[in-house]
C-alpha cells in the first residue's frame, strides 16, 4: 500500500514537473473565454445552432491533446524540447518516467475521450453538421432546410394562450386558433400541420427545435390572445424551429367587431413572413374580409368550441349555438357549416339514430350558397353521399324525398376537404368508436381511407394502428400493406420500411417475391432512401407493365423524393385527369414539401381545390 502510494505521489509529482497542471489551467481559461466569445459573436452573424456546439465539441476534444503534449514537450527560452531532454542531471534519477506512469496518464486520457464521447452521444450531437435537421418524418432524401433564411415550405401553429382575465376565454382563443390555421392552409405554396395534431402541445415544455422534428416543420407559430371588453389582442411570433431562431413578432389590436379582420391581417402577416407565394385566387380569398354581426360571430366561436369535444352533449350545445348564430346574421355561411356538420355527426354517432337528411342538407346547401368554397359544407356533403351509398337500401325512402345524388365518385373532393376540416377528423372518430358490425362501421377499406386521412394530418402513429387493424381482418389487403410501407418510408424509417414488405410476404411467397424482397434489402443496405424511391419507381413500372392499377401521386411521390421534380409534377398533371384519390395528399403530405414553392405545383393544388361534391338536388324546381 506504502510503496502504490508513493509511486502515486511520485506520478503526480511528475505532473507537477511538466507542468501539466498548469497546461490544464491555461487551456480551461482559454477556452471559458473562447466559448463566451463565441456566444456572443455566433449569433450576431446568423451562424446555425449547431456552430457554438461544434466550437464546444472541438475545444473538449482538444483538451486530452493539451494534456499530452504537455506531458511530452516543454516551452523554453531556447524553444519547445521534449520535457525528458531538460533534466539529464543525477536528480533524474528514480523520477518515474518508466511504463507505470505513461500507462497511468494514458488511461486518464482514455477515461476523459470516452466522457466526451458519451456526452456526444447523449446529446444527439450530428457530425454532419446538420443536427436540427428533421428526419424522422421526411424522407431523408429531402431533409427540413436547417437556413433560417430559407423560405418556410412547413408551419405549425401551436394553440393559443389565453390571456384574458379570469382564463375564461377558451373558446375565444380556440376560436383564433382555428381560423389562423385554416386561412394558412389556403396557402398551395406551404404545408400547415392540422389543428388536431398541434393540439398536444397546449401548454409544452418541449423546445421549438423538438417540435419541429416531432412535427417535420421549419417554422412554428406561437402566441397569445387577449380580450378585454369589446377589445381584442393577439400577439403572435415566428420562429425557424430546426435553428431555434427567433424571426419576426407582431402584436395586433382591434375592437370585437372586426375579429374576423383581425384573424386574416395575421394570417396573411405569417403569410409574408414565411415568404409564402401567394396566388391571385389565394389573395381575392384573403382579401374577402366578411362583415359579421359581432354577437353571431361569438356564438359561432362557441359553437366550435362545444362541437370540438367530440361529445354528444357538445353537439347539441354546438347546434343551439350555430342556429342563434344564424338568427343573428342569415347570411354567415360558417355558422350554417358548423350546424350540418354538428347534426350529422349527432346522429350518426347515436346507436338506433336515422338521419334527418332535409335539416343537414338543407343547412349545407345555405352554406354554400352563401360561400362556395366553404370546405366544412362541402365535407358534409361529400360524407353525406358516401354515407348514403352504403346504407342506400335502408334509406332509399328518404332518398327518394330529399333527393340527394348518390354519386360518390366526385374524388379527390371527399377526401380533400375532410382532411382539413375539424368535421372530418370527428367524423374519423365516431366511426372508428363504433363496432364493426354496427349499420354505417366502418369497413376495412374504409379504415385505409381514414389512415390516409390521418397520416395527412401528421397523426401518423394513429394511422399506423388503424392500418393494423385493417390487416388483422384482411391479412390479404394489398393497399393497406402498400400504405403501411409508405407510411414508414415518408418518415425515413426505411429500415420499417423493408420490415413491412417482409411480413407482406411472411408465409405467402413465391420465388417472384422472395426475389423483389432481396432487391430492397440490398438496394436500402447499399443506398439508403435513394435505393428504396429508386425500387419503388421500379415496382410501379411492372405494375403499368403488367396492366395492374396503380396511382400516378405514388409515382410522382417517388420522384420527388429522388429529386425528379419536373417528371413528378408532370405525373401529378396526370393524376389530375385521372381524378387521382391520392391528390388530397398534396396538401399535408411532407414529401411533397421541396416543389411546394413551384408555381406549376400551386396551380395543380389551386385546380384540385376547386373540384367540389356533388350538390344536393331538388327533385322537385318547384
Amino acid at each position: 500500500m506504502n510503496e502504490r502510494s508513493s509511486k502515486f505521489g511520485l506520478f503526480l509529482a511528475e505532473l507537477k514537473r511538466r507542468h501539466v497542471w498548469r497546461a490544464a489551467i491555461a487551456y480551461a481559461a482559454a477556452s471559458f473565454v473562447l466559448l463566451q466569445i463565441g456566444e456572443i459573436v455566433l449569433p450576431a452573424f446568423s451562424a446555425p445552432a449547431w456552430a457554438l456546439r461544434l466550437l464546444v465539441v472541438v475545444t473538449l476534444l482538444g483538451f486530452p491533446v493539451i494534456l499530452v503534449l504537455a506531458w511530452i514537450y516543454e516551452i523554453t527560452p531556447q524553444g519547445i524540447r521534449r520535457t525528458e531532454d531538460l533534466d539529464t542531471g543525477p536528480q533524474r534519477r528514480g523520477r518515474p518516467g518508466g511504463l507505470w506512469p505513461r500507462l497511468a496518464f494514458l488511461g486518464v486520457t482514455l477515461v476523459t475521450v470516452a466522457g466526451i464521447g458519451w456526452w456526444m452521444m447523449s446529446s444527439g450531437v450530428d457530425w454532419a453538421g446538420t443536427g436540427n435537421e428533421f428526419k424522422p418524418t421526411l424522407g431523408a432524401v429531402q431533409p427540413v432546410s436547417a437556413d433560417p433564411n430559407a423560405p418556410i415550405r412547413s408551419l405549425a401553429v401551436l394553440p393559443l394562450a389565453d390571456f384574458s382575465e379570469g382564463g375564461e376565454q377558451d373558446y375565444f382563443s380556440a376560436g383564433m386558433h382555428e381560423a389562423v390555421i385554416w386561412q394558412l392552409s389556403q396557402l398551395a405554396s406551404v404545408r400547415v400541420v392540422s389543428r388536431t395534431s398541434v393540439m398536444q402541445y397546449a401548454g409544452t415544455q418541449r423546445t421549438a427545435p423538438q417540435i419541429a422534428r416531432e412535427l417535420g416543420v421549419q417554422g412554428i407559430i406561437e402566441g397569445s390572445v387577449l380580450r378585454s371588453g369589446d377589445r381584442v389582442q393577439i400577439t403572435v411570433q415566428l420562429i425557424h424551429g430546426p435553428s431555434d431562431t427567433h424571426l419576426w413578432s407582431q402584436r395586433y389590436e382591434r375592437d370585437l367587431t372586426d375579429v374576423i379582420a383581425l384573424q386574416n391581417e395575421v394570417a396573411q402577416a405569417i403569410a409574408r413572413e414565411i415568404q409564402a407565394e401567394i396566388t391571385p385566387a389565394e389573395e381575392t380569398r384573403f382579401a374577402a374580409l366578411e362583415e359579421v354581426d359581432p354577437d353571431a360571430h361569438m356564438a359561432y366561436m362557441r359553437g366550435r368550441w362545444e362541437a370540438s369535444k367530440g361529445t354528444a352533449e357538445g353537439h347539441e350545445e354546438a347546434i343551439e349555438h350555430f342556429q342563434e348564430a344564424v338568427q343573428l346574421d342569415s347570411s354567415y355561411a360558417p355558422a350554417y357549416a358548423g350546424l350540418a356538420g354538428s347534426q350529422f355527426l349527432l346522429e350518426v354517432s347515436g346507436p338506433d339514430s336515422t338521419i334527418d337528411l332535409e335539416s343537414v342538407v338543407e343547412a349545407a346547401t345555405k352554406a354554400m350558397s352563401l360561400d362556395a368554397e366553404s370546405p366544412e359544407a362541402q365535407a358534409v356533403i361529400s360524407e353525406l353521399n358516401r354515407y348514403l351509398v352504403v346504407q342506400s337500401e335502408s334509406l332509399s325512402n328518404q332518398l327518394m324525398v330529399v333527393g340527394v345524388g348518390l354519386d360518390s365518385t366526385t374524388v379527390p373532393s371527399a377526401d380533400w376537404v375532410s382532411s382539413f376540416t375539424e368535421f372530418g377528423s370527428q367524423l374519423q372518430k365516431v366511426e372508428l368508436a363504433r363496432e364493426p358490425t354496427a349499420r354505417g362501421g366502418m369497413a376495412t377499406e374504409r379504415r385505409v381511407s381514414a389512415a390516409r386521412l390521418m397520416a395527412a394530418r401528421g397523426q401518423y402513429a394513429e394511422a399506423e394502428e388503424l392500418l393494423r387493424q385493417a390487416l388483422e381482418r384482411d391479412p390479404d389487403l394489398e393497399a393497406a400493406w402498400d400504405e403501411l410501407a409508405y407510411l414508414r418510408a415518408v418518415r425515413g424509417d426505411f429500415a420499417g420500411a423493408v420490415e413491412v414488405h417482409r411480413q407482406r410476404l411472411a408465409g405467402a411467397s413465391g420465388p417472384e417475391e422472395l426475389a423483389d424482397l432481396e432487391e430492397l434489402e440490398r438496394a436500402v443496405a447499399a443506398n439508403g432512401a435513394e435505393g428504396y424511391w429508386s425500387w419503388r419507381l421500379r415496382q410501379l413500372d411492372q405494375r403499368q407493365r403488367r396492366g395492374d392499377s396503380y396511382s400516378q401521386v405514388d409515382y410522382a411521390a417517388a420522384l420527388v423524393a429522388l429529386g425528379s421534380f419536373d417528371e413528378a409534377l408532370e405525373r401529378i398533371q396526370m393524376a389530375v385527369e385521372l381524378r387521382d384519390r391520392k391528390l388530397y395528399t398534396l396538401a399535408g403530405d411532407p414529401i411533397w414539401d421541396p416543389v411546394r414553392g413551384d408555381p406549376r405545383f400551386t396551380s395543380i393544388v389551386d385546380r384540385v381545390r376547386r373540384v367540389r361534391p356533388r350538390a344536393p338536388i331538388n327533385p322537385d324546381p318547384n
